[in-house]
């Protein structure tokens, strides 16, 4: 699920920074055969889903567990868990081909 994509016409691989450009855009050119598409964000919303679900539970399970956390330690937690997801968006956006 986690790996950077590539061209739908020519396999292309992107790399991270190319990525983070095209993904905001509607329709992108291929650098290397100059055809169009389209950035799919729909496993990027999959990957944020899991984020906070999984920071739910920690935060759930940190609140029983531990018995002196505050809600910066919390705060803190999903800071670094919204981060991490942020950091992890490139490796989610798959690119599909422009229909005419």
């Amino acid at each position: 699920m986690l790996k950077l994509p590539t061209c739908p016409h020519c396999n292309t691989i992107y790399r991270y920074g190319d990525v983070r450009k095209e993904m905001n855009k509607k329709q992108c050119v291929c650098y290397n055969c100059g055809k169009k598409f389209k950035p799919s964000k729909k496993k990027v919303w999959i990957l944020f889903l899991i984020i906070a679900l999984i920071a739910a539970i920690f935060d759930v399970f940190s609140l029983y567990m531990i018995e002196g956390l505050s809600f910066i330690g919390l705060l803190a937690i999903n800071v670094i868990a919204v981060t991490a997801g942020y950091l992890l968006m490139p490796y989610a956006v798959r690119f599909t081909p422009k229909i005419k």
